[in-house]
């Protein structure tokens, strides 16, 4: 099994090995957790796992009682312009690397 890389604000694993849909579900509740169950935007590139990835990111913050602005595939600058214009509590792009960052309102 492949390592998982942790960092301040992203998870990188290769996909299916160390990167499972389970721990992306329990990653995505904590964060949805953390943001109070408030509004977290939610985009992703044209990746083969980028689907199974985002449905497991929307579950996680669903379960949690936020709200998902799901810009569906979207350029990565967009995802952060969209936090900042709808005043989000956070958001997460997927991938390469699941990234998840707090908004600023």
């Amino acid at each position: 099994m492949r390592e998982l890389k942790i960092g301040t604000s992203w998870v990188r694993g290769v996909v299916g090995d160390a990167l499972t849909p389970e721990l992306i579900v329990n990653f995505a509740c904590a964060f949805g957790t953390w943001c109070d169950g408030e509004t977290v935007v939610v985009g992703r590139d044209t990746r083969r796992s980028s689907a199974m990835l985002h449905a497991a990111v929307v579950s996680g913050l669903l379960s949690t009682g936020c709200e998902v602005v799901d810009l569906g595939v979207i350029p990565t600058p967009v995802v952060s312009f969209a936090v900042r214009e709808l005043g989000a509590s956070g958001e997460y792009r997927l991938p390469a690397a699941i990234t998840m960052f707090v908004g600023t309102h």
